[in-house]
């Protein structure tokens, strides 16, 4: 090695190092499931007045919707219902329903769901909900020319353990 080569050399390692540890802690970052970003949060920017028209819609509709669902039980689907009803408290039969739910403190993984019409203004569906906690869920739904749109919050919780024994 010639004289006087070690400073190049020792400067190129130590931008080398940095590269590779900024390289490193990106990969930490977007690998957190914690961490989250709007799904087409730009485009929901730039079409704020037609979101702005779509809750003056919900809202001329009276439509309301009530989210449940079943207690989770470790390996068993969990069962997701919501509840559809009119400005009169009516059931809303017959519509289109997807439901998209988000277990908040994970809201990068989010789940879309259409709803099975049960009857008397009951959708449900069996969505991956495995966590207790707070769930966000966002309702899609569709009557001949009724368009609703709503996000409300869900609290699950895990069943109950039985009196024999069983660990929870």
């Amino acid at each position: 090695m010639k004289a006087g080569m070690g400073w190049p050399i020792g400067i190129t390692a130590i931008l080398g190092a940095t590269v590779a540890a900024n390289l490193v802690m990106m990969r930490i970052a977007n690998s957190d499931p914690s961490f989250s970003v709007e799904p087409d949060y730009y485009k929901k920017a730039v079409f704020y007045d037609s979101t702005m028209a779509q809750t003056r819609r919900n809202l001329d509709l009276g439509w309301s919707v009530h989210p449940f669902a079943d207690s989770i039980v470790s390996g068993q689907p969990t069962r997701l219902r919501v509840v559809l009803r009119d400005e009169q408290a009516l059931p809303v039969l017959g519509a289109a329903v997807q439901a998209t739910v988000l277990f908040n403190a994970r809201a990068n993984d989010l789940t879309t769901a259409t709803l099975t019409d049960e009857g008397a203004g009951v959708y449900t569906a069996t969505v991956p909900i495995n966590t207790p906690g707070e769930w966000e869920v966002r309702v899609n739904a569709t009557r001949d020319t009724s368009h609703f749109t709503a996000s409300t919050r869900l609290t699950v919780v895990r069943a109950a353990a039985r009196a024999t024994g069983a660990k929870r």
